[in-house]
């Protein structure tokens, strides 16, 4: 059975080693999330003279930025004809100028710093397999040329397969993310700043100042952001305005000859996105996607059968299958991301979520939205980005059709059947929802044959959770909610573990 771990990123880089918070610290920010969000906005604020604390319930880069493509680029699929859709030709062009921007920092810092992060220049491909498809590609590519991104209509690529056509975006990038976030977070501490890992932010309650309230104690701010991927926060409902999307990557060396020179991804579905990703002497060529909504698929395994099927196909050359990793991300019914303040009367709490798979160049940008608002700057992309919109009439259907769905698996969770039929039938590293005297109950046993017995109810807001088996972890279909074997929290809006139960 193919099973996840740690990716190629976390794979290449040191552990870190920050303390956990401070109980009674004063600062001017607080930052609640250590991923390229949190850490972009700590930056830039505190370059602007800010006391800040950032602060991560694990290690800082562990969440979805540490399992990201780290593809830095303006050119997100087929996406901006979408835009076009629900926002206009102005919208299309705001967002490009913001994610170019995005780009541009993170290439700036690089720069200045001298981060030395695997920074590349790289064309970045958007391709169709077949003739309907070639008709949304030569869409596209006038929608992105209106939207002022230097994009053009090709109709071969550096794949060593043949494509109908592609959008081609010039002078795109790609990176490690987290040699770069890691040097970056190291110039934060001092001067009255700080980073906190290890530290659990349960909620932040709002007011003259802020107090954001941990495991560990309390930091008090003027201002909060949360970064958490998907708010910890249940104001600003984005948990209904945006949903939980996983998908899977792999990575094998290769030989350099071998290699496709660019970035890529299809038009279709099932998504296959590649580049390449240089550790030292060796290149390692990374295939990504097969991706679903969070817990509707039982046989999760299989999707990085089906990655490596697709590269021993086009790449027999390349080696072993070294990583194997899955990520989560949140999609916005409208393509756009939320940023800013998480609710009219929230004036000192600010939120960035739903990048749509595209978080290096959108969370970058949107943690330049966020800088801006605190340190009362007007910023061109705000409008745009807004954190407090509904969707536009356009993505309103989706918007319902989704969250009318979540309610339904509300119901039909407690009603349909358990996956087995006892304890027994679970084997070392399985787990399932097993019928425990007439309660449905989380079960798992470990690979020495230890059972865990947990309450199957989503602490966030109470639907069951489904096993999957090849990240060993319990996830919720509603909101994204995701735990350990063991009932820990590891992902999503949630802060609170699982109950255990007793057998």
């Amino acid at each position: 059975m193919s099973q996840g771990g740690p990716s190629f990123w976390l794979g290449t880089t040191p552990e870190t080693d920050y303390p956990a918070l401070t109980d009674g610290l004063d600062v001017d920010v607080a930052v609640v999330g250590a991923g390229i969000t949190g850490i972009t906005a700590a930056v830039l604020l505190k370059r602007s003279g800010k006391t800040v604390a950032l602060l991560d319930s694990r290690r800082i880069v562990h969440g979805a930025t540490g399992y990201t493509t780290a593809k830095v680029t303006s050119g997100h699929g087929l996406g901006y004809t979408k835009i076009r859709k629900a926002f206009g030709e102005d919208g299309a062009r705001t967002y490009a100028a913001a994610n170019q921007a995005g780009l541009e920092r993170i290439a700036q810092f690089v720069d200045e710093d001298g981060i030395d992060c695997d920074f590349e220049r790289k064309a970045n491909y958007a391709y169709a397999d077949d003739e309907q498809q070639t008709a949304q590609v030569k869409e596209e590519v006038e929608v992105e040329q209106a939207a002022g991104l230097p994009s053009s209509l090709v109709r071969e690529t550096p794949l060593p397969y043949p494509i109908t056509a592609a959008v081609r975006l010039e002078n795109q990038a790609q990176f490690h993310p987290r040699k770069y976030l890691l040097a970056l977070a190291a110039t934060i501490p001092g001067d009255g700043s700080h980073v906190f890992e290890n530290s659990r932010v349960q909620t932040v309650k709002h007011g003259e100042p802020c107090e954001v309230v941990a495991d560990q104690g309390v930091i008090r701010a003027r201002d909060v952001v949360v970064a958490t991927h998907l708010p910890i926060l249940d104001r600003g409902l984005f948990f209904a305005k945006a949903y939980p999307h996983r998908s899977y990557a792999i990575a094998a060396s290769i030989d350099p000859l071998d290699a496709p020179d660019g970035m890529f991804i299809n038009a279709g579905t099932p998504t296959r996105s590649v580049r390449t990703m240089p550790d030292g002497d060796r290149l390692f060529i990374n295939v990504g996607g097969n991706g679903h909504k969070v817990a509707e698929e039982d046989d999760t395994p299989a999707r990085y059968d089906q990655l490596e099927e697709f590269l021993r196909e086009h790449w027999p050359g390349a080696g072993e299958v070294e990583y194997r990793w899955s990520t989560q991300d949140y999609m916005p019914h409208d393509q756009v991301p939320y940023v800013g303040r998480v609710r009219r009367g929230s004036e000192h709490l600010y939120t960035a979520t739903g990048y749509n798979k595209w978080g290096m160049t959108n969370g970058t940008a949107g943690a330049m939205i966020i800088a801006d608002a605190i340190l009362g700057r007007s910023n061109p992309w705000a409008d745009l980005f807004d954190a407090k919109r509904l969707p536009p009439r356009p993505a309103l259907g989706r918007f319902l059709k989704t969250n009318m769905a979540t309610g339904l698996q509300f119901f039909a969770d407690r009603l349909g059947r358990a996956d087995r039929g006892s304890v027994d039938e679970l084997d070392p590293g399985e787990g399932g929802i097993v019928r425990v005297r007439g309660r449905k109950t989380a079960v798992y046993r470990d690979d020495d044959g230890n059972v865990h017995a947990l309450s199957p109810v989503c602490q966030h807001l109470y639907c069951l959770v489904h096993w999957n088996p090849a990240e060993r972890s319990w996830d919720c279909p509603c909101h994204g909610s995701r735990y350990a074997a063991d009932g820990r929290a590891i992902e999503g809006p949630t802060t609170k573990d699982l109950k255990p139960r007793n057998l």
